[in-house]
Formats: structure tokens, sequence, C-alpha cells
């Protein structure tokens, strides 16, 4: 053989080397192996999504082959035929899905196999059942849907709102309200300058105030003291007015005649409704507001009674004229020296009082409280407001303007009381008293040094 024929057989096997090697590389690109069987199958789907040829096919996400062929068929409805290469060691089930899925974020597509229960096998070139995962932009449609269908109701539901707002709040409504509005802060201006001049009524009459109190209370105690003796006036005054009625006196008969007479024709008028009276007797309201003014005045001087410091600083009273303090250094020498001759005075009388007080409770056992207070009478009645674990200033909020607070310690807490009382009777209109302040007051007794409910005191005065 000449040397030339063996070069043309030399460059004819590298081609045929370098054809195979092409063919190989071509086919591992496109992931096929070249040396290992594998069975063919085929799907119809009506849309692939992006599927392409090469792409995967997994079977819980193991890679058992590839797609290998595409095939459009416009003559049927224009779907496609797709043709997957499994390897041969994998056998499908009898209604096998095989679905259309993205296998990463990129939204690269491929196929996923999905093994049925049966025991039968489909046989290689058998047709699959072909499904397409529903695509982000559908599930996110599904999804929004409901909302979207919210929404619109919605909107709808605030159009109507809307609709009602503004016919309500039309220019005739608006204007009410500006005038609503400034008669409210009339009102208010009014209410806060009313306010003033009462607290500075009360300022000024405080010592007159004092007085009066001191003076109330001092008639009571003289007619309860003095009530033997005006029992006997009463009963003179019955046996007097017996007497006159036994007397017969024609003078007497013919005054009160016209006094009848005049009486009779007042009544007439009354019952016309003429003059203050007949006004007060045919329209009750006036006796309702007075009654109700009187019940507020009993209250409020009650009150001011026992609490003064919550609407006065200090008062006193000199020659002539009244002098309101209520910081001494403004105060002049003359008026500094009535100050403490006033002072003087008042600790003397208290000094008299208290020693007056130790002689009456000689025999008893008083009730002490921590503070050293004496609380008399063998079964003394207080109102208990406040029961804490340390202990209260008297000045304090939570006592909320009560100054005659007493404080007595029992066990680990500190009790603190108000109106004290060694009558019953005296107990509920005390507590109404108390609960417009504290609701969760109530009455106790006490009765040598030992607390007692307030039932097991009414139980003792009783024994007594």
């Amino acid at each position: 053989m000449r040397k030339s024929n063996k070069r043309f057989i030399l460059y004819g096997i590298i081609g045929i080397a370098i054809i195979a090697v092409a063919y190989w590389g071509f086919n591992f690109l496109k992931g096929s192996k070249l040396f290992s069987d594998t069975n063919s199958y085929y799907i119809y789907y009506d849309r692939i999504e992006g599927l392409n040829e090469s792409s995967p096919v997994t079977v819980n996400g193991y890679k058992v082959g590839q797609v290998s062929e595409i095939t459009f068929l416009p003559n049927d409805n224009c779907r496609l035929l797709i043709k997957i290469d499994i390897q041969n060691e994998f056998s499908l089930p009898d209604s096998t899905i095989a679905r259309i899925v993205s296998m990463d974020l990129m939204g690269s597509k491929g196929i996923e196999l999905i093994f049925g229960k049966k025991s039968t096998f489909h046989s290689p070139g058998d047709t699959l059942i072909g499904q397409v995962e529903q695509s982000l932009k559908d599930q996110v449609s599904v999804q929004m849907l409901p909302v979207k269908q919210k929404a619109e109701e919605l909107m709808v539901e605030i159009s109507k709102a809307i609709a009602v707002i503004s016919y309500i709040f039309n220019d005739e409504t608006r204007d009410n309200l500006e005038k609503s509005f400034a008669s409210i802060k009339t009102t208010m201006s009014y209410l806060e300058s009313s306010a003033y001049s009462l607290d500075t009524l009360l300022k000024k009459e405080s010592g007159k105030i004092s007085r009066i109190l001191v003076n109330v209370e001092y008639l009571t105690l003289t007619l309860r003291d003095n009530s033997e003796q005006l029992s006997n006036i009463f009963d003179n005054l019955s046996t007097f007015s017996d007497t006159l009625v036994a007397l017969e006196i024609s003078k007497t008969i013919i005054e009160a005649n016209k006094a009848i007479e005049s009486f009779n024709k007042i009544m007439d008028k009354v019952n016309n409704g003429e003059g203050t009276i007949g006004k007060l007797v045919q329209d009750d309201k006036l006796a309702i507001q007075l009654e109700e003014a009187a019940e507020n005045l009993r209250k409020l001087l009650f009150d001011i009674q026992y609490n003064p410091k919550k609407y006065v600083h200090f008062g006193l009273i000199s020659i002539g004229r009244t002098v309101n303090v209520t910081d001494e250094s403004e105060l002049t020498p003359r008026d500094m020296k009535v100050v403490n001759r006033r002072r003087e005075k008042n600790e003397k009388e208290a000094q008299k009082n208290y020693e007056k007080e130790q002689k009456k409770t000689e025999k008893q056992k008083p009730v002490v409280s921590s503070d050293g207070a004496s609380l008399d009478g063998p079964v003394i009645f207080m109102i208990q407001i406040r029961s804490a674990a340390t202990p209260i200033e008297k000045n304090s909020s939570e006592l909320k303007g009560y100054t005659d607070v007493i404080e007595i310690k029992s066990d680990k807490f500190y009790k603190y009381y108000v109106y004290q009382h060694d009558n019953p009777q005296y107990t509920s209109y005390y507590l109404n008293l108390v609960k417009e302040d504290f609701a969760d007051a109530f009455p106790v007794a006490y009765c040598e040094g030992k607390q007692l409910t307030y039932s097991e005191g009414i139980t003792l005065i009783a024994q007594k």
C-alpha cells in the first residue's frame, strides 16, 4: 500500500473520532447518557409553561430522566406532545401523573412524576396523565379574589356612609354645632366665675360660719341637757291649753271667728293660686327645689363642721372686724398680736375642755390609737375608710381632704376612721356622707380597745 493511501485512511479515522466525540458531547450537554438504557413515555399538554427539551424529569426531587422531544400538534387543537426518557430501572405504576412544575426560583420548568397506588405498571411507550402546576400569578389571583370582593363591598359601604354624613352635616347643622359649642364655652365661663365667687365667699365668711356651727352645736347640747325641763314646760302648756278650752269667753270667741274668717279668705286666695303661698301650693316645683337646697346645705354645713380645712385655711375674729389669714408673713404686727392672743385663748379653752373630758372618762378605759388619740365612751362607733400596710400621711391625697382622721394599728395593718360617735342612730347618716368619697367605707365599733363589728356593738349597747 502506498504511503499516500495510509494517510487518507488515518484522516478518515480521525474524522470519525471527531464526529463521535461531538455527538457524545452534545448529548452530554443535553443530559443524555449514551450508554444507559431508557424507556420512552408520552404526555399530552394544552400548555407547557416554558418547558424545554432536556428539562429534567424527577420523582420526589430525584432526577430519573429528561424531556427528549417536544412536538406541536396544530391539527389536534394545538396541543403539545411531550416525549420523556426514563431510566429503565424505574417502573411507572398505572395512573402516574406527569406534572409540569417550577424547579427553582428562576422559574425553570421540569416534570415531576407522581406515582399512583395501583399494583400494575405502564409499558414503555404508554401515554401518561399530564397536569400543569398553578403559576404564581394564578395562585395570587385565587388568594386575592376574596380580598378584592371584600374591598369592593367596603368601598360601597364607605360611599353610603359618606353620603349619609354629607347629608347630616350640611351647612345648617354645622352652624348649629358652632353655636352649641359657643354656648357651652359661655356656660363653662359662667360656672367658673360662680365657683370662684363661692370660694371667695367661703373664705370671707369662714369666721361667721364657724360661729354659727358652734352656736348650733351649743344649742343642741343645751336642748339635750334640759330635756326634762322642756318636758315639764310642754306639760304646763298642755294644762294651760286645757284651762283655756274650759273658759267660755265671748270676746275670745268673737276674735277667733274673725281670725277664722280672715283665714278662710286667705285660703280662698291660696286655692285660686294667688300670691306666693298659692303658687307654692298649686305648683310643688318650688317646694321640691327648696327641699333639695335645704338638704344640700345641711350636708355642706355638716362637712364644713367636721372637715373645715377642705374649704378654708385659717380664720380669726378681731375686735370689730374679721381677719382671714392664708400666709402669716403678710400680717401686720398689730394683726399678728391679735392672732397670738387668739391662739393663747383657744389653747386655754382647749385645755379646760380636755380636763373636763378627762374627768368624765376617768372610770372608763378609752381606746387609744397609734398616735395617742383618745376615743371616749365604753362603746364607740366610727366609719372605716382605708386600710394599709404602711402608714398614710394625714395630708395625703388618699384621705381626700379629711382632717379629723383617726389612725389605729391592728396587727400588721394601719386602719383609718372618721366621724367618731357614741349614738348608733347617726351611723347611717355618716356612712352615706362618707360613701360619696369612699365607696367601700363601712361602720365598726370599739369597746375597751377591742374592735367589734357594727352589729356586735349594737348588741353590746342593748345589753347595757
